[in-house]
């Protein structure tokens, strides 16, 4: 099974050729698919921004450990509204 969007799959593809750079994430289990998918958007390059509230994992420690050491790695970190407010 595949916990990221972007293996075996057209994603990447299909974003190039619409121009899309920016990927804004959310999701559940956020330290294994959403951690799995923004690494590998930025590892293609995107600009990634992972919605701290729309994302959840199986633990609230877990949760905060993503937020605040996996997520500033990999992506820019931001609620649903700043995110908003920057478009």
């Amino acid at each position: 099974r595949r916990r990221r969007r972007f293996a075996s799959t057209n994603l990447d593809f299909i974003l190039r050729q619409r121009g899309i750079q920016n990927i804004a994430l959310g999701g559940f289990l956020t330290n294994c698919c959403v951690e799995s998918t923004m690494r590998a958007a930025y590892e293609r390059g995107y600009r990634v921004f992972t919605l701290k509230d729309c994302t959840a994992a199986t633990s609230a420690e877990a949760q905060e450990a993503a937020i605040n050491l996996t997520y500033p790695m990999f992506s820019t970190p931001l609620t649903h509204k700043e995110f908003l407010a920057q478009l």
